[in-house]
């Protein structure tokens, strides 16, 4: 009778460590990753209203860029994660503010920075006339 409880409880752990190592495992597959920046030229931007799509492992945003006379002059957030989406939006008035992609990420937020820095260049570079891209 002993032995039997001997062998259940190494079944156990050997399950309770493989279910452990499963879930560390798909965490970090499915973790978002630092994304590449570029920079982007407005004067090659004509106005209108442009949509960007980032989609960072489990990040995902959507942003809608309106350019007017050369300038970024408003990124409406349409779509991110519910618990990121102030981080999101104060990048988003970063951008406006500096009129570039190159800023500072917010402290504890640099994986949704970047998601949504990403999202606005996208938009941005689908927007530059094509004898302008490099």
């Amino acid at each position: 009778m002993k032995g039997k409880w001997v062998k259940m409880r190494l079944y156990l752990l050997t399950a309770a460590v493989a279910l452990c190592a499963g879930f560390a495992i798909t965490a970090l597959l499915l973790r978002p990753q630092r994304l590449e920046i570029g920079t982007i030229d407005l004067h090659t931007i004509q106005d209108g209203d442009y949509i960007g799509v980032c989609q960072n492992k489990i990040l995902f945003a959507v942003v809608k860029v309106q350019v007017q006379d050369h300038k970024i002059t408003d990124v409406e957030i349409v779509e991110h994660k519910a618990s990121y989406r102030v981080p999101a939006e104060r990048i988003a008035g970063a951008v406006c503010s500096a009129q570039s992609l190159e800023i500072d990420a917010i402290t504890g937020a640099t994986l949704t920075s970047d998601t949504v820095l990403k999202a606005i260049e996208n938009a941005l570079v689908h927007a530059e006339t094509p004898s302008d891209r490099k």
